[in-house]
């Protein structure tokens, strides 16, 4: 960012394990309860709660950086965006295979509990296909 540009919305997207970006934005798409919600600057304050799906920030240039994130919180308040969530991954650091991979178990348990079979936690594999899938949707692979 040049020295004349001012931070018109910082954006802060923060995990259990830490922050996973931190910088200037000109629009911010978070996946909200109940739909997308578009975070411009000099946004109305709100508090609201997320889900998994994909985070789209627009930078100052109009360049896209995506992530994939978990369930969480959103705050904005003062041109400041802050995203609280259980997980977050920028669209290039996902991995794809990994993805694929925990989509394709989470099936296979889906398929066992819908057969009869007890001991699986339907919940927990509904909620590990639904980021496999996010992740995989993010990456441009779904």
């Amino acid at each position: 960012m040049a020295p004349e540009e001012k931070c018109r919305l910082k954006c802060e997207i923060v995990t259990p394990e830490g922050m996973v970006f931190d910088d200037c934005a000109s629009m911010v798409v978070v996946p909200g309860a109940v739909g997308e919600l578009g975070i411009l600057p000099r946004h109305a304050p709100i508090v609201s709660r997320t889900v998994v799906g994909k985070v789209m920030v627009t930078d100052l240039d109009g360049g896209h950086q995506r992530f994939a994130v978990g369930d969480g919180y959103l705050k904005v308040q003062y041109d400041r965006l802050l995203l609280t969530v259980d997980t977050a991954e920028r669209a290039s650091e996902i991995d794809v295979e990994r993805s694929r991979r925990a989509l394709e178990r989470a099936r296979k348990w889906l398929d066992k509990a819908s057969s009869g079979e007890s001991g699986i936690d339907v919940n927990r594999a509904r909620n590990s296909m639904r980021r496999a899938l996010n992740r995989l949707k993010v990456a441009g692979e779904e």
